[in-house]
């Protein structure tokens, strides 16, 4: 009965995923399966977490769970009309060259390896005690979590503040299998990874007009020892991964609109930079960084009203989650020193260990291989190119990673350089797979219009 909640949950998430995402591409008369496979994926997990939160607030239990499935019911009934009047064809886009084929089934080959690794492997420290503890809460409160939690002293360990994107998504696989099995909650993380490779193919692929520099990069993302491994991999129930993947579709989606002006472009950017937030509170700086990058980049392109328009559901979750933390009286615990001149003149003195370690951390052959020095190479080619898309695709990557290290010029930890060490590896993360789409655009040093995969 466990397996079979599992699947039930699985299969929900899913079709609410796949219904918003043939809902935005049903106009276009051809939906990519592979890309419509790995977005539906993240939608279904944003759409189930957010529902279940809203929904919480006023039943539990059995009438939660029902409300929320039927809800994703109607979305995937919605969205398969939507693909029959627009008479829009589903399409599995097969290689084209024995090249092709060979990466294709290694890519198949890795998300298959990984799963097994991260049922391999127990959940780490944190997504233990900052992320599964908020299901498990919310599970033995019927749906949804005590509002003594957030005003609890004793509790302020597990950061309250942190949003519910992946501990809800987890509640929900728990509300099917009848009970919080840590075992199978590990399936979510892999399956982000199983999103994230096939999508950093296409998004490369269609921004470089070459298939197999696509395929080629993905086959090389989890070699990246940080991608599987502690600290932050996909094997240890950390959401670090996930927000990637989330930013690098925001981030992927919005270079696409620039380039080709269509329309379910910007509506992906818009949904995936919206929940960029509710996967983790480092998301408010990621949606930023792609609000000031979209709103340059609209501007000279002259989309400025349609990109307004796309960062509405980011402003209003973002705004969303602050009043329910007023509401549930959040206890003040914090990492970090509120934002003030004083603070910052008092503490600038630590710039120099900031970014000693920041240096140190890229370079350390253990958590990034190569990486590092690969994207630098890229990211100084994409800055050199002097295409207004390229630079904004290497800011992407360069912005986070220097907005995350000034942060800690604010650490309250008596050791503002332990605070740095211990948490930056997963911080760069975040940017990773952007790193990976930007090294991409430069291998490719094409003209090529887009190509329609």
């Amino acid at each position: 009965m466990i397996v079979l909640g599992l699947f039930g949950a699985l299969f929900t998430i899913v079709i609410a995923g796949f219904g918003m995402t043939t809902s935005i591409f049903a106009r276009t008369g051809r939906i990519n399966l592979i890309e419509c496979a790995c977005l539906s994926w993240l939608f279904g997990c944003g759409i189930v977490s957010l529902l279940l939160w809203v929904f919480g607030a006023f039943c539990s239990g059995l009438p939660l769970q029902a409300i929320v499935a039927l809800v994703c019911v109607v979305l995937v009934i919605v969205g398969w009309r939507a693909k029959q009047n627009a008479n829009a064809n589903i399409d599995l886009p097969k290689p084209a060259t024995i090249t092709e084929w060979i990466l294709g089934c290694v890519i198949l080959i890795e998300i298959a390896v990984l799963i097994f690794v991260a049922f391999k492997h127990t959940l780490g420290w944190d997504g233990l005690l900052n992320w599964e503890i908020k299901a498990r809460y919310a599970f033995l409160n019927g749906g949804s979590i005590p509002a003594s939690y957030y005003s609890s002293a004793g509790r302020g360990f597990s950061h309250p503040e942190y949003p519910l994107g992946i501990p809800f998504t987890e509640l929900w696989l728990y509300l099917w299998m009848g009970e919080p099995n840590q075992f199978w909650v590990k399936i979510i993380f892999p399956s982000f990874y199983a999103a994230c490779a096939p999508l950093l193919a296409l998004l490369v692929s269609r921004l470089s007009g070459k298939r197999w520099i696509g395929l080629f990069i993905a086959v090389l993302l989890p070699f990246v020892p940080s991608v599987s491994a502690s600290p932050g991999g996909i094997v240890v129930g950390y959401v670090d991964i996930p927000l990637s993947v989330f930013y690098l579709a925001a981030l992927g989606y919005l270079l696409l609109w620039l380039k080709t002006n269509d329309r379910p472009f910007i509506s992906v950017f818009a949904a995936c930079s919206a929940l960029l937030p509710w996967i983790k509170s480092e998301g408010i700086i990621l949606w930023s960084v792609l609000v000031l990058l979209g709103f340059v980049l609209s501007l000279a392109k002259r989309r400025l009203a349609h990109f307004v328009i796309s960062i509405v559901p980011g402003c209003a979750l973002i705004l969303a989650w602050r009043v329910y933390l007023k509401l549930v009286h959040l206890w003040p615990h914090s990492d970090f020193a509120p934002l003030s001149l004083s603070t910052l003149s008092q503490n600038l003195s630590r710039l120099g260990d900031i970014f000693g370690i920041l240096f140190a951390e890229l370079s350390e052959p253990v958590h990034w291989s190569i990486f590092w020095l690969l994207a630098a190479v890229a990211l100084i080619y994409l800055f050199a190119s002097r295409k207004l898309e390229r630079i904004a695709l290497a800011s992407a990557v360069v912005a986070p990673i220097l907005l995350y290290s000034l942060t800690y010029v604010f650490s309250t930890w008596p050791s503002y350089s332990a605070h740095m060490t211990s948490s930056v590896s997963r911080l760069l993360l975040h940017v990773m797979p952007a790193g990976w789409l930007g090294i991409g655009l430069a291998l490719s040093q094409t003209k090529r219009e887009t190509q329609t995969l």
